[in-house]
């Protein structure tokens, strides 16, 4: 693969709905998009889906990601391509900027867009380049209310679309009673919990009261840099926990399967697999398959991605390594008032169907994106 051009935009998303987590509510979201354009005239597209701030971790928010691909990971890959002549695949892609420490989101957009060129070049959909082979699949949704009554209304239209797996944001004071009013509603779905690290040593205990509601996970309820307490509280909880924030690698995956092995409560780890958050998707299927190797559950979320951003994520989802629904679609319809792609991504009764669709399967809209989209960054390698 020899590029001509690397570039980087900015493109305003706005959602429909607005989204409340733990740390804050988000409507309109500044988004960096990759492109890499080779000397085939072929263009590939990676989406960084950053926040606002750095609440969720370090160096997700918008401006990070910006500064780490315009100072230093699309230099060196520039740089990467001077020396050697091409960029022959996605392992050198990563050399080319494993120097850099952390910048995770940052390198996943690049890596997204190398793929997208490599699924064209191949003229395969990405979930057949990855080794998928599972076309259907259920698929949940993500329920950030700032109400009880916002959290009803938005699982009521999410089941009323047929979503059979809901997730509910939750935080210290706002946990116990929008978990129980759902389950009560509907006693039998999946039912999850997100707490974005809010909780800490001193009040974690509050979510013992969640255990009598038969929920499939806590996810992330301590630090987001943290294993070793999740670990040990898992002990005393008899919801599996689902690790999020804390996880950035296969290594880290490793590390938290030994620590809950050692506590003997293996079968109540679940680990939420989000590529940006581990630098890619490479390294997400690592992850998945050494977690399916000690039947670790997976499942892979979602950061507000555009459908563009989505659409591969579903495709991750063919591997048969992945376990559980993941977050993918909205509980009010689209996620954005305009979106990327020209097609929408529909879920049917709760299901996915990938198609045999070149790349992520949808159409990037290439007229709406370049005439609103700002360039920010540009190198040239065709000189």
């Amino acid at each position: 693969m020899k590029f001509r051009a690397i570039r980087l935009y900015l493109l305003d998303l706005t959602l429909r709905t607005p989204f409340t987590t733990s740390f804050g509510t988000y409507r309109t979201l500044p988004r960096p998009f990759v492109v890499l354009e080779t000397t085939d005239g072929l263009r590939g597209v990676g989406e960084a889906p950053t926040l606002l701030d750095p609440a969720y971790k370090a160096e997700v928010d918008t401006p990070a990601v910006i500064t780490s691909l315009k100072e230093f990971i699309l230099p060196s890959i520039a740089r990467a391509q001077q020396e050697r002549g091409e960029i022959a695949d996605v392992a050198a892609l990563r050399a080319a900027s494993a120097w850099i420490k952390g910048a995770v989101f940052a390198k996943s957009a690049v890596e997204a867009a190398l793929w997208d060129l490599l699924a064209q070049e191949a003229g395969a959909p990405l979930w057949r380049l990855w080794g998928g082979d599972r076309r259907s699949f259920p698929v949940g949704v993500s329920i950030g209310g700032k109400t009880l009554d916002d959290v009803l209304r938005l699982a009521d239209n999410a089941v009323e679309l047929g979503y059979r797996r809901l997730k509910v944001k939750i935080w210290p004071g706002f946990d116990v009673e929008p978990a129980t009013a759902v389950r009560e509603r509907f006693p039998d779905i999946l039912l999850q919990v997100d707490a974005n690290s809010a909780y800490t040593v001193e009040n974690w205990v509050r979510l013992k009261a969640l255990d009598p509601l038969d929920l499939l996970l806590i996810e992330q309820p301590l630090y987001d840099d943290d294993i070793v307490l999740h670990s040990e509280i898992s002990r005393e909880l008899r919801t599996p926990i689902c690790l999020d924030e804390s996880i950035h690698s296969l290594r880290d995956a490793r590390a938290a399967i030994r620590l809950w092995s050692r506590n003997d409560t293996l079968d109540r780890l679940i680990i939420n697999i989000k590529p940006p958050r581990v630098s890619g998707f490479a390294e997400a299927i690592e992850i998945a398959h050494a977690c399916h190797e000690r039947r670790v559950r997976t499942w892979i979320g979602g950061m507000l991605d555009s459908a563009w951003g989505k659409a591969m994520n579903l495709n991750l989802n063919a591997l048969t390594a992945i376990d559980l629904p993941g977050d993918h679609f909205s509980p009010s319809g689209a996620y954005f008032e305009r979106d990327v792609v020209c097609e929408p991504l529909v879920s049917r009764d709760g299901s996915f169907t990938l198609g045999d669709g070149v790349s992520a399967g949808v159409t990037f809209d290439w007229d709406y994106f370049n005439s609103a989209a700002r360039e920010l960054f540009a190198i040239d390698l065709d000189r």
